[in-house]
Formats: structure tokens, sequence, C-alpha cells
């Protein structure tokens, strides 16, 4: 399975990855991705993901770092065994400048979680006006 593997990350989205307390105990492959983009700050800790036929787990951290009156998304996004991309729903931070936002989840797909990453956004409404986008 081809992975691409996160060699540097900036500014909050740095912060955010270090947040993230990995086990030496983990008994199965744990991977990142996160980003940064005007306005906001996102990052993702994939577990359990030793194959593409796996359920893996998720967390989720997602920072508004800007106070420009604009909330903040970001959503779960996956490669199937064909090379579709899959956007997952939205998780979003209504609550302003300076907050984070965490969940856990999990995702397993019938075809396959080749690759795993995560799209982070600032929006107006539900009009997207800015994004970035990495891969574990």
């Amino acid at each position: 399975m081809k992975k691409r593997h996160l060699a540097t990350c900036t500014g909050a989205a740095a912060l955010l990855l270090t947040a993230f307390a990995t086990s030496p105990a983990t008994a199965a492959p744990t991977a990142y991705a996160g980003c940064t983009t005007t306005g906001a700050s996102g990052a993702i800790k994939i577990t359990n993901w030793y194959d593409p036929t796996a359920k893996v787990g998720l967390e989720f951290n997602l920072s508004d770092i800007s106070p420009d009156n604009h909330h903040v998304r970001m959503r779960l996004v996956s490669e199937q065994y064909n090379g579709k991309r899959v956007n997952w729903p939205w998780r979003k931070n209504f609550d302003g400048s300076g907050t984070t936002k965490t969940w856990t989840s999990s995702a397993s797909d019938d075809a396959g979680l080749h690759e795993i990453g995560v799209q982070v956004a600032r929006f107006e409404g539900d009009t997207l006006l800015n994004s970035c986008t990495d891969w574990a």
C-alpha cells in the first residue's frame, strides 16, 4: 500500500499535531495529516491503518485562528482502490477565533482506504473561501 508521510507541518497545525500522544505499545500503524490555511488549522490522527480494508480510528482537531467572523471546517478525505477521491462530511467550528474543537470517530470503506488525508477550510455561510489538504 502506498502511503505518503507528513514531512513538515507549519504554524498552528504543528501545535495540533503535538497534541496527539502516541504510545510505543501501539499495535497498529498510526499516521497524521494536518495543514493550515488562512483562518483555519486542523490535524487528524489515524490509528489502526494496517491495510486498505481496516476500520481506522480518527481523532480530529480543528482551530479557528483568525478574528475574521468566518467559521472553519475540516473533513476526512480518502482514495479508494480505483483512485476515486471520497470527501467525507464536514465537521464545523462556529465558536470563533482562538477556539479548538475535537472529535473522535472511525471510518472504513468497502472500496478501500488506500490514501487518507484531511481538508481544512474557512467558510462564509456555505461558501468555501479557502482550504488546504494534506495526506498521511
